[in-house]
């Protein structure tokens, strides 16, 4: 979920502990493209187990938050587990560092509070940076003190339609916010390196801290200067449909897992969808939808992906000279990570958004059955096709 908030950095006084063997920790992810609409993790925050949706595209982890006598406009969305409730002695001042830069303000003596206002793509979360015990999947007594937002008022937007989640957990780039960040700072990771496989028949996992990769890894060289919190590549990528060069100028992209689906800037995308329709396969006929732009009915009923997957050609997207000398570093994008099935016919998982301008975002559809690597380290976004299958890592899931 792209989000245009504030860079946020401060020093804050957290628990200190010893890192773990692996330097790593592992979750299971849960939830699906569709009809889920998100992937998330479960972790537990305070004394409550909560489901967060996995968001690369922003930096804070927030909780929906019930605050008693609220004032003003007071909205979340429904969700299975209890809203957390806010508790005073965990309010972060505004004068604290933390406050300081996300709000970009100098700091208001008086103020005993950090309200934010966070813009996502899709809506407005209004809440209070808050601190509070996590409980990590490395040792069940393993607590650590992280900043987090209490988002008692969200307008315009869910992360999920139809597997409500009760909040977002940030791990976007360049913020000492993010949860990333503040495992290494504690020293429960020794590397700021985040890595997620998320399977096509749902659920996958997500690491955060060294990932050991194969060697076959496509790297592309991160932009340093993207907009706070996107991973973006500093080349821009050229589109390609079955071979044959579609996008009049190159593509500024961005890697984004809390977006459920792939949106392109307005003429990558008509040449896309022109590309798409222009090579369907006789047997399929156009079928109006109230969910997505393009969906097309068969002879018969479609039941997965793989039922379609003949009938439709591949994407690719290169991003100029990769890791070795005169490689391209290419995204390969085949049917079932455009597709999904709906009700017996196949839709197009790719869209445009007038939102975006000209930025290209890489959403959760087009990411899954591959591992994508954010090496915060060497400034680097990879990727490499994977099955999505259990990595060894810590004993104990993230569904504490």
């Amino acid at each position: 979920m792209a989000s245009r908030m504030a860079s946020i950095t401060g020093v804050l006084l957290l628990l200190l502990v010893v890192p773990s063997s692996s330097s790593h920790v592992k979750f299971d992810l849960h939830g699906n493209i569709y009809p889920g609409g998100c992937i998330y993790v479960s972790m537990r925050i305070g004394d409550q187990v909560y489901n967060l949706d996995v968001d690369t595209g922003s930096v804070l982890t927030w909780l929906q938050c019930h605050i008693p006598n609220c004032e003003g406009p007071c909205k979340t969305w429904p969700q299975q587990h209890p809203l957390y409730k806010l508790k005073y002695d965990k309010l972060v001042p505004s004068m604290d560092p933390l406050c300081v830069e996300l709000l970009q303000h100098p700091g208001n003596p008086e103020g005993s509070t950090c309200e934010y206002s966070i813009d996502y793509v899709k809506g407005v979360s209004h809440g209070l940076l808050i601190r509070d015990k996590f409980t990590l999947p490395i040792a069940r007594t393993a607590h650590h003190i992280i900043p987090f937002g209490c988002g008692y008022n969200q307008q315009g937007f869910k992360p999920c339609q139809n597997l409500p989640v009760d909040g977002i957990i940030g791990l976007g780039r360049g913020s000492s916010v993010n949860l990333a960040f503040q495992l290494k700072k504690q020293n429960v990771i020794k590397n700021d390196v985040i890595s997620h496989c998320i399977s096509i028949r749902g659920g996958g996992f997500l690491f955060i801290g060294d990932y050991k990769h194969p060697n076959n890894v496509e790297w592309v060289t991160m932009d340093r200067n993207a907009e706070h919190g996107h991973y973006s590549p500093v080349l821009l990528g050229e589109l390609f449909f079955n071979g044959k060069w579609i996008s009049e100028k190159p593509m500024k992209v961005v890697f984004d897992s809390g977006s459920t689906y792939t949106y392109f800037d307005r003429q990558p995308y008509k040449a896309t969808e022109d590309a798409v329709i222009g090579s369907l396969h006789k047997s399929l006929t156009t079928v109006r939808d109230n969910e997505f732009k393009l969906c097309w009915k068969g002879t018969k009923i479609f039941n997965s992906v793989d039922d379609v997957k003949p009938l439709f050609k591949p994407i690719f997207l290169t991003f100029g000279r990769g890791g070795a000398k005169g490689h391209k570093a290419t995204l390969d994008i085949p049917p079932e990570n455009y597709l999904v099935i709906k009700d017996g016919n196949v839709c197009f998982g790719i869209s445009d958004h007038p939102r975006l301008g000209e930025t290209n975002l890489i959403g959760a559809i087009t990411m899954q059955e591959r591992t994508v690597i954010y090496d915060n380290e060497a400034g680097r976004i990879g990727w490499f096709r994977d099955s999505c299958k259990g990595k060894s890592g810590s004993v104990i899931p993230s569904r504490l």
